[in-house]
C-alpha cells in the first residue's frame, strides 16, 4: 500500500472520513460516556475527567468536523493536507497563516499546525497493531516543508492535546507551557534549528 500527500480534501476524502472514520470514533466516545456514568461518581463527573476519558480512548478529536473546517479554510488563510491510500484519507491536517513565534523576540512568522488527525486504524489505542505507523511524523515534516517553500526557514508552531504532548516532545519541538488563552492546552514550536534536525 503507497500512502501520498495530497494538498486540499475534496468531496471524496471528505466523505471518507465521515463515513468511515466517524462510526469508529463515535464508538469510542460512548464507549467513554459509558464509563463516565456508571464508573464515576457525581461528584468526579467533570468536563476533565470525560475530555481524559475521550484521550485515554484515542479519540479526543471527535468532535472535529473536516467538511465545515475545509468549506471555510480559504477564506481563513488555511489549506488542508491528507495522507490518502488510493481513496482512503490515512490522515489530515490543516495549517494556518498569519501566526508569530513565541520563541524570539523579535518574532517571526511561522506555519501554525491547526489540527492534525490520523484515521481511527491508525491509532494503537484504538487498533493495534495499527495499519500504519508514523503518520502523525510525515505530516508534521510536511508542516516544516510547507513552511521552509514559504521563506519561514521551517517554523511551525501548534496547541497539543494532552495525549499528543510527548510525540511533539519527541518530535524536538519546544513546550512553551499552558496557554490560558487557548483551552490551557501547551503550545509547542519548532525554529528553524528544531527544524533542520527534525528533517535531518
Amino acid at each position: 500500500m503507497k500512502i501520498d500527500i495530497i494538498e486540499g480534501l475534496d468531496a471524496v476524502h471528505l466523505d471518507h472520513i465521515e463515513q468511515v472514520w466517524a462510526p469508529l470514533m463515535k464508538r469510542q466516545r460512548n464507549k467513554a460516556m459509558l464509563e463516565f456514568f456508571t464508573q464515576l461518581t457525581v461528584e468526579e463527573q467533570t468536563a476533565e475527567a470525560f475530555a481524559a476519558m475521550l484521550c485515554r480512548l484515542g479519540v479526543p478529536d471527535f468532535h472535529w468536523d473536516w467538511r465545515r473546517k475545509c468549506t471555510i479554510a480559504p477564506g481563513t488563510q488555511r489549506q488542508a493536507y491528507g495522507l490518502v491510500n488510493c481513496d482512503q484519507v490515512e490522515a489530515a491536517m490543516m495549517l494556518a497563516d498569519g501566526h508569530q513565534t513565541r520563541l524570539r523576540t523579535p518574532s517571526e512568522p511561522l506555519v501554525y499546525v491547526d489540527f492534525l488527525a490520523t484515521a481511527p486504524w491508525n491509532r494503537n489505542v484504538i487498533q493495534r497493531p495499527a495499519r500504519f505507523h508514523g503518520l502523525g511524523t510525515m505530516l508534521l515534516g510536511a508542516a516544516v516543508e510547507v513552511s521552509r517553500l514559504q521563506g519561514m526557514d521551517g517554523r511551525c508552531g501548534l496547541h497539543a492535546l494532552p495525549s499528543a504532548e510527548g510525540f511533539y516532545q519527541r518530535a524536538g519541538m519546544q513546550d512553551l507551557g499552558a496557554d490560558p488563552t487557548y483551552m490551557n492546552l501547551h503550545y509547542f514550536e519548532m525554529d528553524a534549528a528544531i527544524a533542520h534536525a527534525f528533517l535531518a
